[in-house]
Parts: structure tokens; C-alpha cells; sequence
């Protein structure tokens, strides 16, 4: 018989008195008077059925003497609730009437203040998946996005604390886990954090848990052990060797290859003039994004790769987040940052190579020779062997890469003293602050060239004085 116990700003709740039998060996040694008297054996014939039978359900002997031998009886006092959305649920299943009161109470204290949630069997990972293909089914991510996420999927999907439900995992364990990937990248860890907290705020505005049981708001983001090296750049001197090799000397050693000279010296040039990644260079079409009326390039899309084949994206490397923040993916990278005469040379003469190439379909200002896009894996393989023999940066274990083209345009920017929001914009970047972290040591060695020049100017306006005796 159920009986209403109050009514709360949710809905009206209530506490019965019931009993519950769970299944137990059959004990024929003895046998309560309902079963023994009992002549309809529709019910539980040969033991077979668990099924209560009505005077099964009534029965309250078995609770006062112990002797049922069917099943386990129990004695409990449920109590139910309706939330906002309609639904009722058993919040309480008490032994007395009285406990079974004052957890109810504390569920409708609870969900007065909003802290009260759903059980709910979801794991992390299950929500963190679901959040990355919502995001990239609205547009916010692309299929290379994508498809490097299930590499940090994988690290969050093995650790054995996530594989049980949300409600369940401690903020304990998060920091256990996320220490425990201290070996990778800080880039790489923070992708990490970053998915977690989103999967675990996700949680939260779904009412699977409530705000301050967020685990996530207690746990630390570990420090990357792995040691940041700087970003590598050619000095002033290195930059001329490089470039008069690449204007004077023959780049391409084998008929194999798939690059002709043109293309590779104009590259390679475009990079060090334009500060361009070479994947942007790669997605240049010579009929849309080349302006000689303003003299500059039009960058708003780069090449990338999906499962090791090389696309043409639909933005740039930083596109999605200019998008989320209502900026428009394009910029401008104008021809004479630093050397107008050889910039345009260069780029009217590969526009010329390019159409000359009958392969080249998609009018693109750099193209292999069977018009395919170019591929900055093989590229770095030529880069490396062309500063080899250039003679620059040979004490590079690894040697160089085609991104140092990008590091030492910017290097020259930074010491001719230009505005780092103007860098930035040419860079395609939304503010300063990544070239304040990447190139935080060439600051750093222009900021005491610029105090050295400060000491001498002083000097030279007589201002400096001794402290009299």
C-alpha cells in the first residue's frame, strides 16, 4: 500500500511499504503454510518459475517466521519522486520508514539546488567521442581534426579508471592518468585536458553530474617532461648561403624525382620572402589568389593530409578557430616584406612554369609534374639535402626542415624591429601570444640588442654622470 509522504518543488513524492523476495535455493526440508497448502502449481511448477504467484505476493509469514522456501523476503520502504521532466524514480530503499524519509529529503534537497542528477551507465570516453562528431557534423572540425583525435581517444580509452561510469571516476584518478602521460608533448597533453574537461562539462549541462561533483575541477595539468628545444632558425649569414645555393646551384639530383628546378628554387624562396607554411604555398591557385594589384598573396586555404594522402582543405591551419570566433579565414601576405624585386621575379616566373605544365589542372601555383599536389614529406627530404649541401646548420642531428623557411622570416621580422600584432597578422594568427611562446628566445636576444642601443644613445646625448666624492 503506498502511502504520499509529502510533495516537493519538483513534483510529489512518496514512500511504500512493500516486500521484496529474491530467489533463493529451493530448501525442501521446510516449507511455509501458503506453499504447503497451496494447490495451484502453475506458478512454480518443478521449481522451474520464479514468478510470484498472487498469494506469494501477499503472504506475510514468511517475513515474521522465516520460513518461506522459494524466496528471500525483505522488509523495505521505497521512496519515489517526480523530477521536472515528468519522469518518476526510486531515489530511496530503505529497511525503515524512517531512513527511507531522510534520503528522500536529501534528494529533494538536492534537486532545489540543482545538484541532483540521473543515474546514468555513460562512460567518459563515450561522451568525449560523441562531442568530437557532433563537432565535426556542424562544420567546427575537419576530417583530419577528426581523425588525429583517435589518437588521444585511444590513451583516455585504455586507462582502465574511465572504463566505469562518470559518476563514478574521482578527480583522484584523472590526475593519476593525466600524470601518467607526462611523457608526451605539453601540446599533446593539453589536447588531452582539453577533451577531458569538455566531456566531463558535457556531463554536467546533461545533468548525468552535478557542477561540483566535476572532477575535472580539481585536477592539475601536468608539465610536459619532454624538454621544449627552440624553434630553429637560419641566421642572417646562413639565410644567403641557403638562398644563393637555391638561385645559382642545381636543386634536383635524380630523374625520378617529381619536382622540376623552377618549382623547388621558387618554393623554397616563396617561404623564406613570405613567412607562408608551405602547405598554404601548396594551395595558391593562379587565378584566384595572387593579386598584383596589390602585390601579395591571398591565403585562405592549405594543403593537409588524411591517412597519409595529401588534400586541399577548405581553410587554413587555423581556420576553424577564427571561424568559432566570428573572424574571417583569409589573409593577405603582401610581396614586399623584405624583398619586393626578387618576390615578384619569383612568383611571375613560377606562374609561367606553372601553366606550362599540360598535368596541371587545377591551375595551382606549385604542383608536382603529374599535377598532383605537392607533399611536404618528400619536400623535407629535398630541404635537408639542399642545406646539407649548402653547408647551413650542419649541426642539426636531425637537419633541417622546410618550417625553418617560416621560423626565420619571422626571426627577421622580430629583429628588424616590426610590431609583433602586425607579424601575427601575417602569420595568420588571431593575437601575439603564440609568437611570444615560439619565438621567446629571439625576443629575448632583440630585446638586449635593443637595450644596447638604448646605453649607446644615452651616451651619445652626454647624460650619463658620476657621484661626486
Amino acid at each position: 500500500m503506498a502511502k504520499k509522504l509529502g510533495r516537493n518543488g519538483n513534483g510529489e513524492g512518496s514512500v511504500y511499504n512493500t516486500i521484496q523476495k529474491g530467489k533463493k535455493k529451493f530448501d525442501n526440508s521446510k516449507m511455509c503454510p501458503i506453499c504447503a497448502e497451496c494447490t495451484d502449481r502453475s506458478f512454480c511448477s518443478n521449481r522451474t518459475n520464479w514468478e510470484k504467484c498472487s498469494k506469494c505476493k501477499e503472504c506475510t509469514i514468511c517475513l515474521k517466521k522465516g520460513v518461506c522456501d522459494r524466496f528471500y523476503c525483505y522488509n523495505r520502504y521505497p521512496a519515489q519522486i517526480t523530477l521536472d521532466d515528468g519522469s518518476r524514480t526510486t531515489v530511496a530503499n530503505e529497511s525503515t520508514r524512517t531512513a527511507s524519509v531522510e534520503k528522500k529529503k536529501d534528494v529533494e534537497a538536492k534537486i532545489q539546488t540543482k545538484t541532483y542528477v540521473k543515474k546514468n551507465g555513460i562512460t567518459i570516453i563515450e561522451v568525449v567521442k560523441k562531442i568530437g562528431n557532433v563537432k565535426f557534423e556542424a562544420g567546427k572540425i575537419i576530417k583530419n581534426t577528426k581523425d588525429k583525435d583517435q589518437y588521444h581517444y585511444a590513451y583516455i580509452e585504455n586507462w582502465k579508471d574511465f572504463k566505469k561510469p562518470v559518476q563514478k571516476v574521482t578527480y583522484e584518478e584523472i590526475q593519476n592518468f593525466l600524470n601518467s602521460i607526462r611523457h608526451l608533448s605539453q601540446g599533446e597533453i593539453d589536447k588531452i585536458v582539453a577533451k577531458l574537461k569538455a566531456g566531463f562539462m558535457q556531463c554536467v549541462m546533461d545533468k548525468i553530474i552535478s557542477y561540483p561533483d566535476n572532477p575535472m575541477l580539481r585536477t592539475f595539468t601536468p608539465v610536459s617532461l619532454q624538454k621544449k628545444e627552440p624553434v630553429q632558425a637560419f641566421e642572417v649569414e646562413e639565410q644567403k648561403k641557403l638562398m644563393e645555393h637555391l638561385l645559382t646551384k642545381p636543386l634536383v639530383k635524380s630523374s625520378r624525382c617529381n619536382y622540376d628546378e623552377r618549382t623547388l628554387r621558387n618554393l623554397f624562396i616563396c617561404a623564406l620572402l613570405s613567412a607562408a607554411r608551405i602547405g598554404e604555398l601548396g594551395a595558391i591557385d593562379i587565378t584566384k589568389h595572387i593579386d598584383f594589384k596589390a602585390n601579395g598573396f591571398v591565403i585562405n586555404r592549405t594543403l593537409s593530409c588524411d591517412g597519409g594522402k595529401v588534400i586541399m582543405g577548405d581553410t587554413t591551419k587555423t581556420g576553424h578557430k577564427k571561424i568559432e570566433q566570428g573572424l574571417l579565414d583569409e589573409r593577405f601576405v603582401p610581396f614586399d616584406i623584405f624583398d619586393e624585386e626578387l618576390m615578384l621575379a619569383i612568383v611571375k616566373d613560377q606562374i609561367k612554369n606553372a601553366k606550362s605544365n599540360p598535368n596541371n589542372k587545377e591551375n595551382l601555383l606549385f604542383c608536382q609534374k603529374d599535377g598532383s599536389y605537392i607533399d611536404h614529406r618528400c619536400l623535407n627530404n629535398i630541404f635537408k639535402r639542399i642545406c646539407r649541401e649548402a653547408g647551413v646548420k650542419l649541426e642539426l642531428p636531425k637537419g633541417c626542415h622546410t618550417h625553418m623557411c617560416r621560423h626565420t622570416a619571422v626571426t627577421r621580422m622580430i629583429e628588424a624591429g616590426m610590431d609583433l600584432l602586425v607579424i601575427a597578422t601575417i602569420l595568420g594568427h588571431v593575437d601575439d601570444r603564440q609568437i611570444k611562446e615560439t619565438y621567446g628566445h629571439i625576443l629575448a636576444r632583440y630585446r638586449n640588442r635593443q637595450l644596447k642601443d638604448c646605453r649607446s644613445y644615452y651616451g651619445k646625448q652626454k647624460l650619463k654622470m658620476k657621484l661626486c666624492a
